[in-house]
């Protein structure tokens, strides 16, 4: 049997939720979960619902993103991927260019520029700030001084082979721009209708607001735990290790630590994190090395 290519995502993320791909596809198959939809409420990266679509584990995935320069950048994906691709390429990749594409970073910008234009801004702003974070500065610094540039981590062509090969999925995605809990609360009896597994990577409840444009305060941490200790459909709940994320979740479903890589510095950073599902879920480590050996 040829072997499915493997997708990378264009997108940078600290914390990046790539290494759980195995481990969520083989919970699917042993809880008999396979060829139905995945809702992931928390795109970012988006590479957990892409490889399992692009693996064939599910059929098909909704996305929701509330930051409207990575809801742009994967609504132009699938909507529009050509003209995307157009503009990655002419882009020049330079600290002027970081610096004419602040305006980009209001939170109107959707009602006031083309989404492709806004798309290709929000992941020119995630390949050349550092660890891809959106509010942070640019690779180099402003005086670009550095070892590494501001372009150091922007190869063109990886990038446009990398749209170009997740654009293929175009028929089985959907793009949705929204709040998640918001989004969660109004679909909720459609949500349980449909064969649907969840998979949520929330703003770390410490690091959120170091690390995302928009991150959760207490009470919106709060309101993702009331939702999901009343959800009836099979979901998986990946958070950072903290006690009291601990409290929210203590008595809504199973939960594991698991041992991650961060990869917010130049170093890895291994730290703790928590699996929280109301399947029955194996430990993270024998789930890889199970994977590994198949």
């Amino acid at each position: 049997m040829k072997k499915t290519k493997i997708l990378k995502s264009p997108l940078r993320y600290p914390g990046s939720k790539s290494s759980l791909v195995p481990y969520i596809s083989n919970l699917l198959r042993e809880q008999c979960l396979e060829n139905g939809s995945i809702i992931e409420p928390y795109a970012g990266s988006a590479i957990v619902s892409l490889e399992l679509l692009n693996q064939g584990v599910v059929s098909n995935a909704i996305l929701i993103e509330r930051d409207p320069l990575v809801y742009a950048f994967w609504a132009s994906v699938f909507e529009d991927p050509d003209t995307l691709m157009e503009e990655v390429y002419k882009m020049p990749v330079t600290l002027e260019t970081w610096q004419s594409l602040k305006t980009f970073k209001e939170k109107d910008i959707l009602e006031r520029e083309n989404i492709v234009k806004v798309g290709a801004a929000g992941l020119f702003f995630n390949r050349t700030s550092f660890s891809g974070i959106l509010k942070a500065g640019p690779l180099g610094g402003q005086e670009q001084k550095s070892k590494y540039l501001i372009d150091c981590r922007f190869n063109k062509e990886r990038i446009i082979s990398q749209i170009e090969d997740i654009s293929k999925l175009k028929n089985k995605v959907t793009v949705i721009f929204d709040d998640a809990v918001d989004y969660l609360k109004k679909n909720k009896k459609d949500i349980e209708k449909e064969n649907s597994f969840l998979y949520l990577d929330p703003p770390y409840y410490e690091k959120g607001p170091q690390l995302y444009r928009f991150w959760y305060n207490l009470n919106s941490h709060k309101a993702l735990a009331n939702f999901i200790k009343d959800c009836t459909n099979p979901w998986l709940v990946s958070y950072d290790n903290h006690e009291v994320i601990r409290n929210l979740y203590k008595n809504i479903g199973g939960m594991k630590e698991i041992f991650f890589d961060y990869g917010i510095t130049s170093g890895s950073r291994i730290g703790k994190e928590l699996l929280i599902s109301n399947l029955e879920i194996p430990p993270f480590c024998q789930s890889l090395f199970e994977n590994n050996l198949a």
